[in-house]
């Protein structure tokens, strides 16, 4: 039933056929077969046989009396109404076949019947182009595996897309928002046969239900709500099921539905499994808690969160801020951060939202403490960011003797650390710092990359000097080749073919995977004057030593190449030759020697007269 793969159903139908032919009830459960099949999979685009198939049997059936002719012929008109409305291939020969069905049927309404349908069919031919084109290149058959983020991962999953898309766009012009939802659920579903691994499927999947059951009909609104948690359902417990972007999502979709608890056993279940990072997951937890049940819970939470030795330092931050935006109380969030101080001091990243959080409050004491008391303790390879944040503090609160012993105190944390580049301590470079605010700059592009500056591999920058528009561009071009250059994707062009292979194939096409290509025309007209290689059975020259033989041996004199000779000392050394030859030879004149056979033609009239 999750399976909707077209191959697996018919196979489905045929086991049913060859298991129960010996019932007595056999075209019953035969019946019923081909209708379970059709419903789940008759939509597919490469389910035409199995419609065919479907129809045939009903033709096969045997009847007696005019009521049961009546009954089937409806049934196959039902079928063929049903074929004609779905874009699939081949679908003319299906419309070829209905419209002699009516004919054989009855000839009177026969015309009535075939218009009543003509305008769908128009609907659905029209549709089937489109969709043959939309997944032209769509690779069905794909084995789903973890994704490894190649090309031809990104480009199927483009076409797959594509074709979703396309599919909510409503091709077949349809009313029924039941069918136009099974549409694309079923496109979906097929996309997940391929890529069971990607997250984004399955969660694009799931909300469109989800969006479907907020707007569409009442009839269908709960169905489609209980899908949808049971796509997240079967995403969370088979492909992905260490994933918690789907888990976050599942917890609120469910949290959506004011299922609470169900929400919360979604974030337990993901806290259980031992090969996860959970500080994530304790946030979000922690703020479900709080949104569902209070800042109490969410305390309990991030107690329970603390108690965990795998928990980073983010779940201190996410409770400060908490408390200091809910519970508005600044002394249980400077007692959180303090807490998760004592822990993660030598985290500049910890350290620096501590201090964000204290100069917000304006405690500008309270900060210069802090600051003091990071960097006397942490490593020195680990304080440039808190030492530019303590120069940008200085900057915008203090006087400039403050902010002039900071930077002192600075340059001489970064000299005494071994693992600093020297470069980057000079003055000219502490001085841009110091000037700089949010992307301004107090020189060009140029200065920055003659200065070696580490803001010179920006692109985006936006210079406060009075350099000309045209430097300036032409100073940004300059250092994105410089910075971008080692980071640009190239092609593998070893792989490349021509464009667009030919429908032929023979002599003068290149035959490779993926199609026939024409050759160059010269290499097309030599292989059409020589034999082709099955004529050819040996003997089978080695190239490689032959090419060595030829490179190796000692050519005569006579075969060695001289100087060329110009065409006409050319023709005469070739008349002085000849001279020589009809001088020092006596044998017969060549017979395509016109002159000479007119002259002995002449000779022998005259002796026979």
């Amino acid at each position: 039933m999750k399976i909707l793969n077209i191959d697996l159903w018919k196979c489905y139908v045929t086991y049913v056929r060859e298991t129960k032919s010996s019932l007595p009830n056999f075209r019953v459960k035969m019946k019923q077969a081909y209708d379970f099949a059709v419903e789940h999979v008759g939509i597919d685009f490469h389910s035409t046989t199995l419609w065919a198939d479907y129809i045939n049997f009903l033709k096969s059936e045997a009847t007696s009396g005019s009521y049961a002719e009546t009954q089937k012929t409806n049934a196959i008109r039902k079928a063929y109404h049903q074929v004609v409305m779905t874009p699939l291939m081949n679908i003319e020969q299906m419309w070829r076949d209905y419209c002699n069905f009516e004919q054989m049927s009855s000839k009177a309404a026969a015309k009535r019947n075939i218009d009543a349908v003509s305008r769908t069919y128009v609907h659905s031919k029209r549709a089937s182009a489109e969709l043959e084109s939309c997944t032209r290149g769509l690779i069905r058959g794909a084995t789903s595996v973890p994704l490894l983020g190649t090309v031809q991962e990104i480009q199927q999953l483009k076409i797959w897309k594509q074709f979703i898309a396309w599919e909510k766009r409503n091709p077949t012009r349809t009313e029924s928002n039941a069918l136009l939802v099974k549409r694309v659920l079923y496109a979906y579903e097929q996309c997940l046969l391929c890529y069971s691994h990607c997250a984004e499927i399955w969660y694009e999947a799931a909300l469109y239900l989800q969006r479907a059951s907020e707007t569409g009909n009442t009839q269908f609104k709960e169905r489609w709500a209980e899908e949808a948690a049971m796509l997240y359902e079967r995403a969370t417990t088979i492909s992905l099921s260490n994933s918690p972007l789907l888990h976050f999502a599942f917890a609120d979709f469910e949290e959506s539905r004011l299922k609470f608890d169900k929400a919360e056993a979604i974030y337990k279940k993901l806290l259980e499994k031992k090969d996860i990072q959970p500080t994530l997951v304790f946030v979000q937890y922690m703020k479900f808690s709080r949104r569902t049940e209070g800042i109490k819970a969410a305390r309990n939470v991030f107690k329970q969160a603390r108690e965990d030795p795998r928990c980073s330092h983010q779940i201190y931050v996410a409770a400060a801020l908490m408390e200091y935006n809910i519970s508005k109380d600044k002394a249980i969030a400077y007692k959180i951060f303090e807490l998760g101080l004592k822990k993660f001091a030598d985290d500049p990243t910890y350290v620096l939202a501590y201090l964000d959080h204290l100069s917000h409050l304006n405690e500008d004491n309270n900060t210069r403490v802090l600051f003091e008391k990071v960097l006397a303790t942490m490593p020195a390879e680990k304080t440039k960011e808190v030492w530019d944040k303590y120069v940008e503090f200085e900057s915008n609160v203090g006087d400039l003797a403050s902010l002039l012993k900071v930077e002192k105190k600075r340059a001489a944390s970064m000299r005494g650390n071994s693992k600093m580049d020297p470069s980057q301590c000079r003055e000219a470079l502490l001085l841009v710092d110091r000037y700089s605010y949010l992307g301004l700059i107090p020189c060009s592009e140029t200065e920055l990359k003659v200065m070696e500056h580490p803001c010179a591999a920006k692109v985006d920058l936006e210079p406060a000097s009075g350099s000309s528009g045209l430097q300036s561009t032409r100073a940004k071009d300059t250092i994105a080749e410089t910075s971008l250059s080692g980071n640009i994707s190239r092609p593998d062009t070893s792989h490349m073919l021509p464009f667009r292979p030919s429908a032929t194939s023979g002599v003068g096409m290149n035959a490779v995977p993926g199609g026939h290509f024409p050759l160059p025309s010269e290499v097309a007209y030599l292989m059409s004057r020589i034999p082709p290689p099955q004529c050819f059975n040996g003997p089978f020259v080695n190239l490689n030593e032959l090419v060595h033989l030829i490179k190796t041996s000692d050519l005569p004199s006579s075969l060695a190449p001289g100087p060329p000779d110009r065409p006409g000392k050319k023709r005469r050394a070739e008349g002085r030759d000849d001279s020589d030859d009809e001088t020092q030879s006596s044998t017969a004149p060549p017979t395509n020697d016109i002159y000479r056979a007119r002259q002995q033609k002449r000779a022998h009239t005259v002796n026979s007269s």
